[in-house]
Parts: C-alpha cells; sequence; structure tokens
C-alpha cells in the first residue's frame, strides 16, 4: 500500500470517529470499562500468586540427623539435599549453632540454660527451603530414604492450605478473566454493530455509486482499529494511575502484616509492557473485527 493510500485511510477513519463522535465514544467506553475490569482481575490473580509464593518461600524443612553421623555421612547427606530439584537451600546447623539459638530465642532466661552446654542433647540439623510445596510429600520421602537421618520436620498443614489457595486463586481468577473477556466481546460486538447499523445508508450510497467492498470496509477497519488503540491506551492509563495510587495509600496506611503484603504486591512497572500488548491487542482485535464482521452484512446491496 502506497504512503498516500495509507494516509487517506487514516484520515478517512478519524472522519468518521469525529462524524459520529457519540456512537465512537460509547464504544471507547465500553471498551475501556472492559479492559479495565480484565485487567484488574489480572493484578488481582497476580498480587494473591505474589504474597502465596512470599508464604510458600518462609516454609522450612527442618531434617534432624541421627547420633553419632560422621562429618563425611554428613557432607554426602548435603550433597545429596543439593541434587533434590523441589529444594531451593540448603543450611546445616550443628548441633552447637542449634543449642546456641534456642537459648538466644528464650531472651531474658536466656541465662537458666548456661548449664546444657557442658550436655548438650540436640543432634546436627539440616535446614532447606522448598521450591514447590504441592511435591512436598515426595520430596520428604526422599529426605526420608537417606542414610543418616532420623527424622524429618515438615509444615504439612501449611503447605497443603498454601497449595489449595494457590490452584484456587488460579483457576478462579482465569475462570474470571475469561468470562469478563466474553462479555466484554458481547457487548462491544453490539456497540460496534449499532454503530455500523446507524451508517447503513452511507455504506448504501458507497456501494451504488461503484466503490468496491475494500475500499468500504477499510476505513471502517481502520476505524475499529483506531477505537481500540485509544481504548487500549486510555484503559492502561487509568489501570497505570489508579494502581499506583492504591499502592501508595496502602503503604500509607496499612501496619503489621499488611505492610509485609504491601511490601510483596506487584510493581506495575514489571508488568506494564506484556500488559499494555495485551491490552492493545485486545482492543485492536475487537475493534478491527467488530468493524470487518458487521460492515459485511451491508455491503450486499
Amino acid at each position: 500500500m502506497r504512503g498516500s493510500s495509507f494516509g487517506y485511510l487514516l484520515r478517512e477513519g478519524a472522519r468518521n470517529i469525529y462524524a459520529n463522535r457519540l456512537m465512537s465514544l460509547a464504544s471507547i467506553g465500553v471498551l475501556i470499562a472492559c479492559l479495565l475490569l480484565v485487567g484488574s482481575s489480572i493484578l488481582f490473580t497476580l498480587n494473591v500468586n505474589s504474597l502465596v509464593g512470599y508464604v510458600e518461600s518462609q516454609n522450612e524443612v527442618v531434617i534432624f540427623l541421627a547420633d553419632g553421623a560422621e562429618s563425611d555421612l554428613i557432607d554426602d547427606i548435603d550433597r545429596q539435599l543439593q541434587a533434590i530439584e523441589n529444594i531451593d537451600d540448603v543450611v546445616f546447623i550443628s548441633k552447637e549453632q542449634g543449642l546456641e539459638e534456642w537459648i538466644d530465642s528464650m531472651d531474658n532466661a536466656s541465662g537458666l540454660f548456661d548449664g546444657l552446654y557442658s550436655d548438650n542433647i540436640l543432634p546436627n540439623s539440616f535446614r532447606v527451603k522448598i521450591k514447590d510445596l504441592s511435591q512436598i510429600d515426595q520430596t520428604i520421602a526422599q529426605i526420608d530414604s537417606m542414610n543418616g537421618v532420623d527424622s524429618v520436620s515438615a509444615p504439612i498443614e501449611v503447605a497443603q492450605t498454601v497449595t489449595s489457595l494457590k490452584q484456587a486463586v488460579n483457576t478462579g481468577g482465569s475462570a474470571m478473566v475469561l468470562l469478563l473477556v466474553i462479555v466484554a466481546a458481547v457487548i462491544i460486538a453490539n456497540t460496534i454493530k449499532i454503530t455500523v447499523f446507524n451508517r447503513r445508508k452511507e455504506i448504501s450510497i458507497m456501494k451504488f455509486v461503484g466503490a468496491t467492498d475494500t475500499f468500504i470496509r477499510l476505513p471502517f477497519i481502520v476505524e475499529g482499529f483506531l477505537l481500540g488503540l485509544i481504548s487500549a491506551m486510555v484503559a492502561f492509563g487509568l489501570l497505570w494511575g489508579g494502581y499506583t495510587a492504591l499502592l501508595s495509600w496502602l503503604t500509607d496506611n496499612t501496619a503489621g502484616w499488611f505492610t509485609m503484603a504491601v511490601e510483596h504486591m506487584v510493581v506495575f512497572k514489571d508488568i506494564a509492557l506484556p500488559l499494555f500488548g495485551s491490552f492493545a491487542a485486545a482492543g485492536i482485535g475487537i475493534g478491527t473485527l467488530g468493524s470487518m464482521l458487521f460492515v459485511r452484512k451491508y455491503l450486499k446491496v
């Protein structure tokens, strides 16, 4: 396509938007509202997953070694733990270090336990972090089978709760986004259909004076493209501004556990590019496809 033809289509598309500004504003408004709903659902799902992931990363499994385990056996256990894919971090805690940490945790009463240094009954141990809590049972089974391991202390109930919550959020979030996308597509399609219906006489006149189907269709396609792009840009800007304002308000007005939660919420800049790409693709796709489908009906004169 030549530059002059492309320029003509852009001008015609912009002119059509201005000439039918009420319906264009209606289309843009509906599309912005739908994109905001979908974007909010995506952000909610991402933030819940981020918080669940943080909780997941804080869970430790403690592996107590059998009494009398020699350094060679401890080194061998360390190598085997490092080789397990579902284990993220491995830290060896000697019985002396474990006793010191336990006594220090007693705060002001720590002096009462000084006599334990001469008769330390605590075992050597490893502390490991699990990557995927949904596979914690298999991982514990692997650890239990190692020679020199006496017992394993793992937050099984917490792991099951976190895994169930994560699955529920992913399933519910995906279903919500899909439902909103379907609703948005139906509403926007009807809005575009009404817009094209109001201009059916214009299409018929162009057809009668000899305009080709392509010549008639292209300005509408460009118009749909522009409407979708404008809607995507406005919706993206509103979502970014609203989300940033919400984070700022939460940072200034929360305390305790909520402060930790806010600190681990998704940073908008980290998802800005893919989110804008999704908005643009959805807006342009719906606007363009809707124009193509509904103009076709009035080309049959």
